[in-house]
């Protein structure tokens, strides 16, 4: 081949990389709400916690898990991120008391 086929072939490798890449981040879903938490919503596989909200297993980092604090709250304003490509994937990014204030209590 000549080294001018090489080049139309990695340029159409990378565009249709690019394109796949693109459509994946297209589909990223970010929903913010109010949500009421309880023991049931809260689950634990392998050591990692995650947080079911409608019908989603949302991965729950340990510091948001560390914030929740059912015995006294069990309203939280929530936002999530998923992907509608993939069934079951979704992170927690924000957390808080629901009318928590940012400066405090």
């Amino acid at each position: 081949m000549r080294k001018g086929n090489w080049i139309a072939i990695c340029l159409s490798l990378l565009f249709i990389g690019l394109f796949a890449v693109g459509f994946y981040t297209l589909n990223d879903v970010q929903i913010e709400s109010t949500f009421k938490i309880d023991e049931q919503n809260i689950m634990e596989k392998n050591g990692d916690h995650y947080l079911l909200i409608n019908e989603r297993e949302l991965a729950l980092p340990k510091d948001f898990y560390d914030k929740i604090e059912l015995e006294k709250y069990n309203k939280y304003k929530i936002k999530y991120v998923y992907n509608r490509i993939k069934k079951n994937d979704g992170e927690v990014v924000m957390l808080k008391r629901y009318g928590e204030q940012p400066w405090g209590q």
